[in-house]
Formats: structure tokens, C-alpha cells, sequence
């Protein structure tokens, strides 16, 4: 139950039911600041939208998030997300750092800077620089390859180039994915190391695209990867399972700090700085959270969870 935080001050403006009518609304689309002040002054008393925000601020301690976008799933791919959750339920985290979870991701020469946290106070709007934004910005696709304890290296695919079979096959699994399966060093940078003490016990996690579950593919992954998860294994729209999927946001918000780059050449070069220095305790912490999504994934009947 939502209940009001003590605070001292003038006493509140707002009666009994405007803060009813106001707790109800968490949680709810379409109950923005401004219609709930409308609709409360229009039956009970005249309140702005600044009072119905400090109330769910200060109150309440709500904030205003945006909604995460998934692609929607159908009835059977829930139901295969679930058997996938059950058939590894009973793993801990120490199963989980036996697999090595792979996945590509755009990055964006021009990414839109996030508009809630680049503010500027001034006294009047027309004295801030806007911010210039790009239509169709070029963009660099990477590939990489995470564990408990190790990454690939940062593949970064040429603009000039679409993934199909043939590429993934001979640029990204033969010259990429297969050199890291033969590293004989525990030690040293995270992308030198061995991905796991014992190679013949492990797991290769791909997702369902074209080029992963090609007949030729599969056939390279059986011919030369211990364990590779074949194309029904794992299940189909299911990113907020695949821990490396943070490991992209993580490196997007970090590149974000950085100076933005003015060509893709720099793009490369900052991505494969940022890879590099990704800390081993992120990656141990992704992979120890693999049995809590399994679990939550299972409670929800196979609806995506929160990453």
C-alpha cells in the first residue's frame, strides 16, 4: 500500500480523494501530471500539475519512467521461453559461467543524447544551444562474445558488409569466435584470457537470426564448437535473457560520456577502447543474475522481465 512519507512545511494543499484519485493513477498509461490536475479541478478542487507532480514526488516517492519497448511474442514463443527456464532452473551461476552468450549490436555515429538528463537551467529557453540530431545517422554493427570471466574481441562489421551465412561464418565465427575457444592463458586482459578453465564444458549461445541458424552454419558450429546451443535451444525474441544485452547498454551509456566521434573510424576506435576496459567484476555480476531471470522469466508464464 502507498502511503504518504511524513514532511513538515505547510499543510498540503490536496484533500483525501484528489490523493486517492492521484495514488490510484501509479502504475496506469495515460495518467499524465496535466490530465490528472484537470479532472481533479474539474470535480474537487482547482490544482495545477505541478501540485499532482511534487504530491507523486515528494509523497509518494514516484517517478515518471518511460516504457521499455520489446518486440511483442506470440502465445508460443512464451511457451518455448518457459520450457527453455525450466530445463535450466535448477542451474546456479556456476552452470550459467559455462556459457558463452554472443549477440550483434548497432552503434550510432550520431546517437541522440538522452533528453531527461541533458538539462540546462537558464532564464529563458531561447539562450540554450539546441542540440543537432542527425536523420538515418550512419551507424557501426559489432560483434562480441561474453563469459564469467572473459570477452572476445570487439568485431566491428564494415557498413559495407550484411551478415548473412557466409560472413558470419567466415569473418566472425572462424576469425573471431573460434580464436577465443583456443586462448590457453587464465590470466591477463579480459580479451586475451581463456573464457572458462575447461573449453570441452562449455556452451556457445547465439540468437535466432538468419545467419545463426543458416543449415551451413549449424553444421561449422557442430564441426568445430564444443556444446554450441543448436537453433532450437534457445528461445526466439528473447534478448532480456541474454545477459550481454546489458553489456551493450553499458557501453552505450559509457560512450555517451565520451567525446562524440565526428566518423565511423573514431566510432571504432572508442568502442573497441570501451570493450577492452570493461571491468571483470560487470561480468561476473551479469552472469551471477542468471538465475534470477530464469526464475522471474518462469513467473511471468514467459513474458519478458525486466533486464
Amino acid at each position: 500500500m502507498l502511503n504518504d512519507k511524513p514532511r513538515s512545511g505547510r499543510p498540503p494543499k490536496l484533500s483525501r480523494v484528489p490523493k486517492i484519485i492521484i495514488r490510484k493513477s501509479i502504475g496506469k498509461r495515460w495518467h499524465s501530471t496535466r490530465k490528472l490536475a484537470k479532472y481533479i479541478s474539474s470535480k474537487y478542487v482547482a490544482i495545477s500539475k505541478d501540485t499532482v507532480h511534487r504530491y507523486l514526488h515528494n509523497s509518494i516517492g514516484a517517478k515518471a519512467y518511460k516504457r521499455p519497448s520489446n518486440p511483442k511474442l506470440t502465445e508460443v514463443q512464451k511457451s518455448k521461453r518457459v520450457k527453455f527456464c525450466l530445463e535450466h532452473k535448477s542451474w546456479t551461476s556456476l552452470d550459467w559461467e559455462r556459457v558463452f552468450f554472443s549477440d550483434e549490436s548497432p552503434f550510432e555515429l550520431f546517437h541522440p543524447t538522452n533528453s531527461q538528463n541533458d538539462r540546462v537551467w537558464d532564464v529563458s529557453s531561447r539562450n540554450i544551444t539546441p542540440v543537432e540530431t542527425v536523420k538515418n545517422p550512419p551507424r557501426l554493427m559489432v560483434w562480441g562474445m561474453m563469459s564469467h570471466r572473459g570477452l572476445s574481441e570487439l568485431h566491428l562489421i564494415s557498413p559495407r558488409h550484411s551478415v548473412n551465412a557466409d560472413y558470419y561464418i567466415n569473418e566472425i565465427l572462424a576469425k573471431c569466435c573460434l580464436p577465443t575457444y583456443k586462448r590457453k592463458k587464465m590470466r591477463g586482459p579480459l580479451t586475451q584470457r581463456k573464457l572458462y578453465r575447461k573449453i570441452s564444458d562449455t556452451f556457445f549461445m547465439q540468437d535466432g537470426a538468419p545467419a545463426h541458424t543458416a543449415i551451413k552454419t549449424q553444421k561449422w558450429l557442430s564441426d568445430h564448437l564444443p556444446g554450441f546451443w543448436a537453433k532450437d535451444i534457445w528461445p526466439s525474441n528473447s534478448p532480456d535473457l541474454n545477459p550481454i544485452e546489458n553489456l551493450w547498454a553499458i557501453m552505450q551509456a559509457e560512450l555517451d560520456k565520451r567525446k562524440p566521434a565526428t566518423n565511423l573510424k573514431q566510432l571504432a576506435k572508442i568502442l573497441e577502447n570501451i570493450w577492452s576496459g570493461i571491468s571483470p567484476s560487470i561480468l561476473q555480476n551479469l552472469i551471477d543474475g542468471m538465475p534470477n531471470r530464469i526464475n522471474s522469466c518462469i513467473e511471468l508464464n514467459g513474458e519478458y522481465i525486466g533486464k
